[in-house]
């Protein structure tokens, strides 16, 4: 036993280590974000019908959440899935109300169970409708889709002007991907502009040189995505 004690202080050692490290790493940057300030959210812990997103001058609140609605077919290896749920918010700047979102996040996979999972087909994504308070004749569009499992990956936009969103895998400082996304990158022209990060409390980065006509709607697009939730989860495995 006392010879084992040292072998066992070290596990716990590596194991907590290992906790601390998950819960301090961020997502992987883009290199023109890099030195951007992160700014840190606050409200994801707790539970999510009583969600409230903070982040520097802005709060995401009154989010109204739909149940999960969909079903399953499995015949033989074939595996066929729907689900679809719907959130809303408001989102305020210095506690004036500045925008309004209503977004779907929806489910629709086939696929062929052979050891592997062969996806046949994948319809699935978020779509989103921002609206700034201001002029609610205009109307952004965040739309995201899925291809097999790596990321939503799609784009922001409002008539001519449209920002490319991708989501990321990566964690800084480690080559290999994950299974989930860790975050989304903004980008417009090939420049990263503007960053979310999706796990443990999440956080933003925005660029000094994202036009500011744009912070609005960029800002009310990452508030959706720290909202979002996958669907995948749902599956039957």
């Amino acid at each position: 036993m006392i010879l084992r004690l040292p072998l066992v202080l070290i596990a716990l050692g590596f194991i907590w280590s290992t906790l601390v490290s998950a819960k301090s790493a961020v997502m992987r940057l883009p290199d023109e974000l890099v030195a951007t300030e992160r700014i840190a959210v606050e409200g994801r812990q707790g539970w999510r019908k009583l969600q409230h997103l903070r982040f520097g001058d802005f709060l995401a609140d009154d989010v109204q959440r739909s149940i999960t609605k969909g079903s399953d077919l499995e015949i033989m290896a074939y595996e066929g899935s729907k689900r679809r749920q719907t959130f809303g918010f408001n989102l305020s700047e210095k506690g004036e109300l500045v925008w309004q979102v209503v977004a779907a996040t929806n489910l629709h996979r086939r696929a062929v169970d052979l050891g592997v999972d062969i996806e046949m087909r994948n319809r699935s994504g978020l779509n989103a409708n921002l609206v700034p308070v201001s002029t609610p004749d205009v109307t952004w569009i965040l739309e995201l889709t899925e291809t097999g499992e790596r990321p939503l990956a799609g784009s922001l936009r409002h008539d001519h002007t449209k920002l490319l969103v991708k989501g990321i895998n990566r964690m800084q400082g480690t080559p290999l991907p994950l299974d989930g996304t860790t975050g989304y990158v903004f980008e417009l022209n090939g420049s990263a502009l503007a960053a979310v990060e999706v796990i443990n409390n999440g956080a933003i980065w925005i660029s000094p040189k994202l036009d500011p006509d744009l912070r609005g709607p960029v800002v009310a697009a990452m508030s959706t995505l720290l909202l979002f939730d996958s669907l995948r989860p749902t599956l039957v495995e």
